[in-house]
């Protein structure tokens, strides 16, 4: 078996039995294509020909952008079209189209051939790789077991803000006061939740450190921190004296505020002792605050 990359040519190309064909960027796939097309309709190609020439209805071509489709389809139409002139007038200025007449034996029978497909070309089966599942579960709705009219839809992101839309106004908009805030504080609107979850809504696993019970709500869970959080302040109201002593003793991060304060500058009280680093006032207004969370 060779496993050597061949460079395509669309007129010598065997057409049964199956070819994988690579093919990057504007290296003239739908010129390719076109090409071969021609080749089916008129059954060229020496021994690499398809056994007989096909009509319109009996080819199918797929690719997968609606922008693909409708250039391949007109690229096909002129083809057939300038080909068909060509036959008529037995010679052409086109190099493909001139490699295509010197194997037709009969041109007359040809340009027929080709004016027949031609007339076909708006039944032409040129779809989107979706666009042709769709057609093929429509016209076979009662095996499929699908709706008769259906709509494709190949941007789910609209659908993906209705829902997040939804589930902002379902869940968020009836919780208290004080919840709505820790929740506004994270996310201003549903928008800026989709676009932290929308990963997620694509198949992305989440990594969920503490997952809620199975009865939990986000009340019952806000709840519970707050307790947690009250009860770490109520040990420290407890052990108040240790836990200044603690902030103040040589090497704690108290004393390192400090010494960070002298560098940049900090004031004197009136006393002439220095003030406590904002930082330790603000974290002993928390501890003194019952609201602050």
């Amino acid at each position: 078996m060779n496993d050597a990359a061949e460079s395509l040519d669309p007129l010598r190309l065997p057409l049964t039995g199956e070819r994988l064909i690579e093919a990057s960027a504007g290296t003239g796939k739908t010129f390719t294509i076109a090409a071969l097309y021609l080749r089916l309709l008129l059954g060229l190609g020496g021994s690499a020909a398809f056994p007989r020439p096909l009509t319109v209805e009996e080819l199918l071509v797929v690719t997968f952008t609606e922008a693909a489709t409708e250039e391949l389809r007109g690229r096909i139409r002129s083809n057939i079209h300038e080909l068909r002139i060509a036959c008529l007038r037995e010679t052409t200025d086109n190099p493909l189209y001139a490699r295509l007449l010197d194997e037709i034996a009969d041109k007359k029978q040809a340009a027929q051939w080709l004016l027949l497909a031609e007339r076909q070309m708006d039944e032409a089966a040129v779809f989107t790789i979706h666009g042709f599942c769709q057609r093929m579960l429509s016209l076979n709705a009662f095996e499929s077991g699908m709706l008769f009219e259906q709509q494709l839809i190949e941007d789910e992101s609209l659908l993906r803000y209705q829902a997040c839309a939804d589930f902002w106004r379902r869940h968020c908009y009836p919780l208290p006061r004080d919840i709505a805030q820790v929740v506004f504080e994270t996310w201003k609107g549903p928008q800026a939740l989709l676009r932290d979850i929308d990963r997620y809504l694509q198949g992305e696993a989440p990594v969920i450190k503490a997952p809620p019970s199975d009865n939990e709500t986000l009340a019952s869970r806000h709840e519970h921190i707050l307790a947690r959080i009250n009860q770490i302040k109520q040990q420290w109201r407890d052990s108040v004296d240790e836990l200044d002593g603690l902030l103040e003793a040589p090497g704690s991060i108290g004393v390192n505020l400090i010494a960070l304060t002298r560098v940049s500058g900090s004031k004197r009280s009136a006393h002439g002792r220095r003030k406590k680093p904002k930082a330790i006032s603000c974290l002993m207004r928390w501890r003194n605050s019952p609201s602050a969370f």
